[in-house]
């Protein structure tokens, strides 16, 4: 159509034909290279974890202004195309029937030598800069504990350091929501 103007929904708005037509091509030929990478995953038996570790824009398009990871993401793509493609279902047995959270969660804690000592770690993963690891380990304590406060404190502080390393709005907002909501909204519900 040789648009002159660009007008996003999560972005800047793009001036000129020739920018307009280089952020269309890109956005074309981004989501078929993850819909073409994503779907030749599937066919080899890949899981969702696997192919967000393999899926990638190739070094031009990861480069392109108007692919840069502000809103989605690659690794968001892969599970969106993955689910509509293939279901819930990832491949693995294990997850036909998995545990309730809350079960497995207990049993976790048993296993690591209680909350105590699963907060005590996930103090130290903190300090070591490991946020993810440490927000995966309070969560076991939480999925049992929902009101644990040192609980709740190490993952509102995970999240803010995750949040804060973020350059996707969507990720950041999510991650320092949350982190404010277990620092501050528990306290006014």
């Amino acid at each position: 159509m040789n648009a002159t103007y660009l007008v996003q929904g999560h972005m800047r708005p793009i001036l000129g034909k020739d920018e307009v037509r280089k952020a269309l091509a890109d956005y074309r030929d981004g989501i078929k290279t993850v819909l073409d990478q994503t779907l030749a995953g599937i066919k080899q038996g890949k899981t969702p974890d696997e192919l967000v570790q393999e899926v990638k824009l190739s070094p031009e398009l990861a480069t392109s202004p108007y692919l840069q990871e502000y809103y989605g993401s690659v690794a968001w793509t892969v599970r969106g195309i993955y689910a509509d493609y293939v279901g819930w279902f990832d491949g693995n047995a294990t997850n036909l029937n998995p545990l309730p959270p809350a079960e497995r969660a207990r049993k976790m804690l048993e296993m690591t030598g209680g909350a105590e000592q699963m907060i005590a770690r996930a103090r130290e993963a903190v300090e070591a800069k490991e946020f993810q690891w440490a927000a995966e380990m309070i969560d076991y304590v939480l999925a049992i504990d929902p009101a644990n406060i040192a609980a709740n404190e190490i993952k509102a502080r995970a999240l803010t350091e995750l949040g804060e390393r973020q350059i996707n709005a969507t990720a950041r907002n999510y991650y320092l929501t949350t982190a404010q909501y277990l620092s501050k909204g528990k306290e006014q519900n």
